[in-house]
């Protein structure tokens, strides 16, 4: 998947978006059928995370959070299940980069790290999963250079964005964020499920 090329086809983008709309449609009617399957709640979130890079601020944001929670309804179903630990840890990372609060910011990434930790000991011979980790160690430093330079450039003050309701400033200087670490963790998955067939 090249990332370039999306960004710059507009659309190959909407038939990405459309395909990852219908797939959601599939695995939602999937979970209604059987809703302690925990691959169909994986599957779920993993289309979720694909879908939130095509997106900006809060819808972003909002798909992210949904992601999350059908990662973690997965886990709760399977809890030593490396894969969706990958994925969660995947959007903890993205779901991070688009929080202004270095600290709120700080915690996602640690949530992040444990959980990608815990897949390696399930499963120690994931290369990818170990580079996704060694990835995101500089994430939290990275956040905190982003957000400094942005107040620098006057672009960003703690005041404004505690009493404004729109981060969308925040979303724009961050959207790459999301782009390498989604990227990232969507080629590990691709990898993965390839390896796996």
């Amino acid at each position: 998947m090249d990332m370039n090329y999306m960004q710059q086809d507009p659309r190959v983008t909407r038939e990405m978006i459309s395909l990852l709309e219908r797939q959601l449609v599939e695995v939602r009617t999937a979970a209604e059928a059987n809703p302690n399957d925990y691959n169909v709640y994986a599957k779920w979130g993993e289309l979720l995370l694909e879908l939130s890079m095509f997106k900006n601020g809060d819808e972003a944001t909002q798909i992210l959070s949904q992601c999350i929670n059908k990662l973690e309804k997965s886990l709760s179903i399977f809890p030593d299940n490396p894969h969706p630990m990958i994925v969660l840890a995947s959007a903890l990372n993205a779901r991070a980069f688009l929080q202004h609060d270095s600290q709120v910011a700080l915690s996602l990434f640690e949530r992040s790290k444990k959980n990608f930790q815990r897949a390696l000991e399930l499963d120690p011979t994931n290369e990818k999963c170990r580079q996704l980790l060694e990835a995101m160690e500089n994430a939290p430093e990275l956040h905190q250079r982003v957000v400094a330079q942005l107040q620098a450039e006057g672009q960003y003050s703690s005041k404004a964005a505690s009493n404004s309701g729109n981060d969308e400033w925040f979303y724009d200087a961050l959207g790459w964020g999301i782009l390498i670490f989604g990227g990232i963790s969507v080629l590990a998955i691709l990898n993965m499920k390839q390896a796996a067939a």
